[in-house]
């Protein structure tokens, strides 16, 4: 059968009325057998198989090459790049003019790494068809492979590789290759062809270490994703992870980060608490994971969880923290003495989005914690007043109605907190949002102007007086980036809406902006990213609040 499909209800209805249907209605045909890069997709949450709709090829790598590449230092915050990796992980239809073009799946593998770091890319390489056609995409498959430990799938590549294959840098992979399938003597013959074209002698002193069983003594930390599988091989890989070379790309020295603290069984929580006080920098950091990670005192776990919190100065840390171990936070008990970092948990839990445990621990920072009830409570037992005028049961026991008279948090930090969860449930005109929002700007004064407007733009409701506030503003930041975003707005182009809106939101000077940060947010929206959109707006808001 030929591979030519007929895809269109128009070719349907041309091969059936004949010649006068076809000229009025063009067949449109389109290979089946031969996926695009551009069409693979690792989401379904993103933004649909129509996403470079309205785009044309030109167009899709300009803005593409706007955003951080794999050797550039990534993005402004976490929900930025979340965001940017929900879109380059969407697969669809390429831009016009742009199926089968080399470079746009290339950049679009590099922006990745910067955005989703080297899994990411590396599973998106791994469902791409014939990815060893594609010299770009082959050199990345390979070393993202040797990378992340998949060395049999990056040896296939290698082995595969059709055009380019004498080149050193190719040679050097094979000779590694065929190193770890026990052909020492031709890994070392392929080797010595790549070192007559150029020097690489640290990957020599590794090789020679592998085929001879030797100690590899001089050799520079790896910066490569084959130096460092080659590294990785040389030590216990239960024990070590090899130090990565400060000069590598930021996607690789994520791979060997290696805590420097030897963790240790936990037989007395309280003990080890008091002891990971006493510690300091990653150190400490590693000891308060440990406890609360341990499953023997959910109580210790929620005070080493709260001092994690508090020990990061900035809220970009804070953050990170939150998403990387807020899924704990439906384990923690809620007691008195942990809502000492009551507000900063309740923070963690809206930014994983765990609204329920947010809403349990601000309600519990507003009334107080729940206090458990007595056997005479239990029992029924009449509550009787006493002549000095304290209560007791009727078998004499106190009436325990709360030890101590409960301080809420200031009502500038509860507002926060409430605007944060308002944000969280993507409810900008429910209950007393309206309430909550005047509140929090009376609190912040005209800095928050940014995300009032952005809030504004995602369907909350702005008092008149803003347009003023706006109009008086004395300059407006501008870029290309946002004029095009608008532009590309009013196309329908999603993709490139996105995009562009990311790049306006990681540059300083229209990220601070007021008016630019709400297009962009607004851009987000209208791309069908508003969950994105609430995030970012919601960073901005956690910012202020702590």
């Amino acid at each position: 059968m030929s591979s030519w499909k007929m895809i269109s209800r128009a070719s349907l209805l041309a091969a059936l009325l004949g010649g006068a249907a076809t000229a009025q209605n063009p067949i449109e045909v389109e290979r089946l057998d031969a996926l695009d890069p551009l069409e693979v997709s690792l989401t379904d949450r993103g933004l649909g198989d129509r996403l470079w709709t309205g785009t044309g090829r030109d167009m899709a790598e300009a803005v593409l090459a706007r955003l951080p590449g794999s050797d550039e230092d990534g993005y402004a915050s976490e929900a930025l790049g979340d965001t940017a990796r929900i879109i380059l992980l969407s697969g669809g239809q390429p831009p016009a003019g742009g199926r089968g073009d080399d470079r746009l799946a290339e950049l679009r593998v590099d922006r990745l790494l910067a955005a989703g770091g080297a899994h990411d890319a590396f599973d998106l390489l791994e469902r791409t068809p014939n990815v060893n056609r594609n010299p770009a995409l082959a050199r990345w498959h390979a070393e993202l492979g040797f990378a992340v430990g998949a060395a049999d799938r990056a040896c296939q590549t290698t082995n595969a590789l059709i055009d380019n294959r004498e080149a050193p840098d190719w040679l050097r992979r094979r000779a590694f290759c065929l190193a770890l399938d026990g052909q020492g003597a031709a890994a070392e013959l392929t080797a010595e062809l790549a070192r007559a074209a150029s020097a690489d002698e640290d990957f020599d002193a590794r090789l020679f270490s592998i085929t001879l069983g030797s100690v590899a003594e001089g050799v520079a930390p790896p910066d490569s994703g084959l130096d460092f599988a080659m590294a990785r091989y040389l030590v216990d890989p239960e024990a070590d992870t090899p130090a990565i070379s400060t000069t590598a790309p930021a996607w690789l020295r994520a791979l060997g980060v290696t805590p420097v603290f030897e963790p240790v069984p936990i037989n007395d929580p309280a003990a080890a608490f008091e002891a990971a006080l006493a510690l300091s920098g990653a150190e400490r950091h590693q000891a308060l994971e440990d406890l609360l990670g341990q499953g023997r005192d959910r109580e210790i776990a929620a005070r080493a969880f709260g001092q994690l919190l508090a020990d990061t100065p900035d809220t970009a840390r804070f953050i990170h923290v939150a998403r990387h171990h807020g899924g704990e936070i439906e384990t923690l008990p809620l007691t008195e003495a942990l809502l000492e970092h009551g507000y900063e948990i309740a923070l963690a839990a809206v930014i994983i989005g765990d609204l329920r445990d947010a809403a349990r621990w601000r309600d519990a920072l507003m009334d107080g914690p729940p206090r458990r009830p007595s056997a005479a409570e239990l029992a029924g037992q009449p509550v009787l007043e006493m002549a000095d005028g304290t209560l007791v049961y009727a078998d004499g026991t106190p009436v325990d109605g709360a030890v101590s008279e409960w301080v809420p948090p200031n009502p500038r930090r509860m507002v926060a907190l409430d605007l944060a969860l308002h944000i969280a449930r993507d409810a900008l005109g429910a209950g007393n949002f309206d309430a909550v929002l005047a509140a929090w700007l009376e609190s912040q004064g005209s800095g928050a102007l940014p995300e009032q407007l952005a809030l504004g733009a995602l369907g909350a409701r702005l008092p008149g007086d803003i347009r003023l506030a706006v109009l008086g503003r004395s300059e407006t930041a501008g870029s290309p980036e946002a004029a095009a975003m608008e532009m590309a707005v009013r196309a329908g182009a999603r993709a490139e809406t996105a995009l562009l809106a990311v790049s306006v939101l990681n540059r300083p000077e229209t990220a601070t902006d007021p008016v630019a940060f709400s297009r962009a947010i607004a851009a987000l929206d209208a791309a069908g990213l508003r969950r994105h959109a609430l995030a970012l707006v919601l960073e901005r808001v956690i910012a202020r609040a702590r």
